[in-house]
């Protein structure tokens, strides 16, 4: 059964529904703003939830190839087109329904997959506790597995700071950490690591989404505007990944993560097909992504080929902050 969950201190509500461990809305109490844009209906998630809106994307983030682990060849589901799998396949984590736990100032989220799944090895256990902290919001990915395998997930949030999904998004200014992205084939699917300088793609010094999104450079052209994973600048456990903030609410949102990868997706093929929160059809640029996880295609990529490997015995963990404040 679907079924809704909330949390709320002084500074933040949150809501959940426990299909694809989904988050649909997350609002400033100072403003009264929902910063997340959800489908209209919470049922469309569990019916069709185009764009992956909100959910909790797993066993493994991004686009993914097959690939040889531990000397044996893996060929994964590919959910687009026959070519490759994107977000799990065709019953990834976004579809599950999940087992729920609850506290004062936190909800933990809990499901499993089986080996083989997806063209994945290993059973898995996986959870996801969000807790509200002040003006923050921590999501803690937890999973362990019984077969050496890929593990990365992330959360596939939408947002718009602007006070509602009418207005797009191109108006923001974002900071990214990040000194290299990874290219990306014309499958969208990324296979080297280059370095930002002299891109449009390089965000270390805050610029609006829409400055440079329609230039006239392949990355642009290959993605229809951003949709691309960025190497985050590591020095601490948690890292400052990046800020967004609207010019028209001041609403500002800090992103921190242990993750080595944020993939900035700026909305770029959502469409009409899609009804959000007050009747609004979707269209390109309604909100935009910033998805902490690991490096994408990792095993198929020469640089980060023993990247989000786990095996028996090994915890996978990774937290990630949201922090929403006035400028």
């Amino acid at each position: 059964m679907l079924k809704e969950y909330v949390l709320k201190n002084q500074k933040l509500e949150a809501h959940f529904i426990n299909v694809g461990a989904s988050i649909t809305k997350l609002i400033d109490l100072k403003t009264g703003i929902n910063i997340i844009v959800g489908h209209e209906k919470i049922e469309t998630y569990q019916e069709n939830n185009l764009g992956y809106m909100n959910s909790v994307i797993g066993r493994n983030s991004g686009r993914i190839t097959d690939f040889t682990l531990c000397g044996k060849r893996y060929q994964v589901s590919k959910n687009i087109e026959g070519i490759y799998q994107l977000h799990g396949g065709f019953i990834g984590f976004n579809t599950k329904k999940f087992l729920v736990e609850e506290g004062k100032d936190w909800i933990k989220f809990n499901t499993t997959a089986v080996d083989g799944e997806e063209g994945y090895p290993g059973d898995v256990n996986f959870s996801i506790t969000y807790k509200l902290i002040d003006d923050e919001l921590h999501l803690i990915y937890e999973a362990d597995t019984t077969k050496k395998t890929i593990l990365n997930f992330t959360n596939h949030a939408y947002f718009n700071l602007n006070g509602g999904p009418s207005i797009d998004i191109l108006n923001h200014e974002l900071y990214l950490n990040a000194d290299r992205f990874l290219l990306l084939d014309p499958n969208l699917i990324p296979h080297k690591a280059e370095s930002l300088v002299n891109t449009p793609l390089d965000f270390r010094k805050k610029k609006t989404i829409g400055k440079d999104i329609n230039n006239d450079f392949d990355q642009l052209k290959i993605a229809g505007g951003f949709d691309h994973p960025y190497l985050v600048n590591k020095t601490d456990k948690i890292n400052h990944i990046a800020t967004a903030s609207s010019p028209l609410t001041g609403i500002k949102l800090d992103i921190y993560s242990t993750e080595d990868v944020v993939v900035f997706y700026a909305g770029n093929m959502m469409d009409n097909s899609v009804l959000v929160e007050g009747g609004v059809r979707g269209y390109k640029h309604i909100a935009f992504c910033l998805e902490t996880q690991g490096v994408p295609n990792s095993i198929n990529i020469p640089e980060f080929k023993n990247c989000n490997l786990y095996g028996p015995g090994e915890k996978y963990y990774q937290e990630t902050i949201w922090k929403i404040h006035k400028q």
